[in-house]
């Protein structure tokens, strides 16, 4: 993270007691990456941080996210379903109902 203003000025204020914590809740220390992408760009990390290529230090968020974002959509078509499901067994409820009426009725009559 970029030492600078807001919330990172906690993190700065924790660095220098020695208190941050990684994301993974390891102890981190101040890192300075430089990639193309993030030439000088200071951030914490542990030990195990792999700053020199974002994309593999957080692989396993963004496939956690995915992951997460498939079961949602399964869970949803699932619900979907089910509402269908809900609305045909109302539906044929009504008409055993108007049908069970229409017994009665005839019955009266007699």
């Amino acid at each position: 993270m970029e030492l600078g203003g807001g919330s990172n000025n906690r993190r700065r204020d924790k660095a220098i007691t020695g208190s941050v914590l990684c994301f993974c809740g390891l102890p981190a220390k101040i890192s300075q990456a430089w990639t193309d992408k993030n030439p000088g760009r200071r951030f914490y990390g542990c030990e195990r941080y792999k700053w020199f290529d974002e994309e593999e230090a957080f692989g396993w968020q963004k496939e956690a996210l995915i992951e997460a974002r498939n079961q949602i959509r399964k869970k949803d078509k699932i619900i979907a379903e089910l509402k269908v499901t809900i609305s045909e067994l109302r539906s044929d409820l009504v008409k055993k109902e108007e049908a069970e009426e229409d017994i009665i009725n005839s019955f009266l009559k007699l």
